[in-house]
This record gives structure tokens, C-alpha cells and sequence, in this order.
């Protein structure tokens, strides 16, 4: 198994990137600056087991810097990790199987693991019922939300079967 391509939406430097790997060693060149350390850190939020609980405290830094001041109020961060050539070891399967209604002789040998930094639900609902042009609206919405008390983080398992 390796990651195929990663993929990062409003993250820190990042507004909409998309890094491709190749089977075996990679290599990641940039100037000073241009987002090296920032790609290892999201591969890191998403499978470092002690990273973890940081993927559920992120913070207004995390957002793409692009979006200063408030102005990341209602955006979602998006970090997505894509596997290729996925083993059929147990261990390896059940992380992208379970719980997904797949049979026991499918075997999975593409998945994605995504994590979404987004608004809740209630925000969300507020902000689809908005009309279109109705910036009093949305400033108001967009003034009452913080980041502990308005956003989430959700974690999903996408995967590809060959059967």
C-alpha cells in the first residue's frame, strides 16, 4: 500500500492542491516557505495516532492564509489521503471494510481516508436557506460563529472494490 495523492482544500497555504506519489520514494521539493512541512503535518493528522486529537482542534491558523481576519468563518478545510495497491492483510482491509456492507471475498484495493473541518450542521441548514444577494443575512450568521462552539470534525472512508 502506498499513498497514491493527496489532496488539501483551504489548509493552511494550501487553497486547492493536489500532490501525486508514485510507488516507492517520493520526494517533495520546494522553496522555504512553500508548504512542505504543512503537506506532512495533514498526512500526519490523518494517520499518526497521536495526531489525532489534534485533527479535532483545529484552529483559525489551520485555514488557507488566504482567508484572513474572519473571513474564514463558513469555509471547510479538506484533507484527503488516496492508497493504492492495497494489501489483502486483514488489518489493512478492515480499516477501509468495516461497517461498509462489503462481502468477506471483496477485496479493496483503492481507498481514500478524508477528514472535513467544517461548519455544523445548524450552521450549515442557516446558511443554504439564505437567499441569494442577502449579505445582511450572512454577515450576521457568519458574526455569531466560532471556532469551538460552531465547527466540527468528520472523518470518512471511501473505497474502490475489485471483485
Amino acid at each position: 500500500m502506498y499513498i497514491s495523492k493527496v489532496s488539501l482544500i483551504n489548509y493552511k497555504n494550501f487553497a486547492n492542491a493536489k500532490f501525486l506519489f508514485n510507488k516507492g520514494i517520493n520526494t517533495i521539493i520546494g522553496e522555504n516557505g512553500a508548504g512542505k512541512t504543512n503537506v506532512f503535518q495533514a498526512i500526519r493528522l490523518l494517520l499518526e495516532d497521536t495526531s489525532l486529537h489534534y485533527s479535532y482542534k483545529l484552529t483559525e491558523n489551520d485555514f488557507n492564509r488566504v482567508l484572513e481576519d474572519d473571513s474564514w468563518k463558513g469555509h471547510w478545510i479538506i484533507i484527503s489521503l488516496e492508497f493504492n495497491e492495497l494489501t489483502n492483510e486483514e488489518a489493512i482491509q478492515s480499516l477501509f471494510i468495516h461497517g461498509a456492507g462489503i462481502a468477506e471475498d471483496d477485496y479493496v484495493d483503492k481507498a481514500s481516508y478524508n477528514l472535513f473541518f467544517r461548519p455544523k450542521a445548524d450552521i450549515r441548514q442557516r446558511l443554504s436557506e439564505l437567499v441569494e444577494g442577502d449579505t445582511v443575512g450572512l454577515n450576521n450568521i457568519l458574526d455569531e460563529i466560532t471556532i469551538n462552539d460552531n465547527y466540527e470534525t468528520f472523518f470518512y472512508r471511501k473505497k474502490y472494490c475489485r471483485f
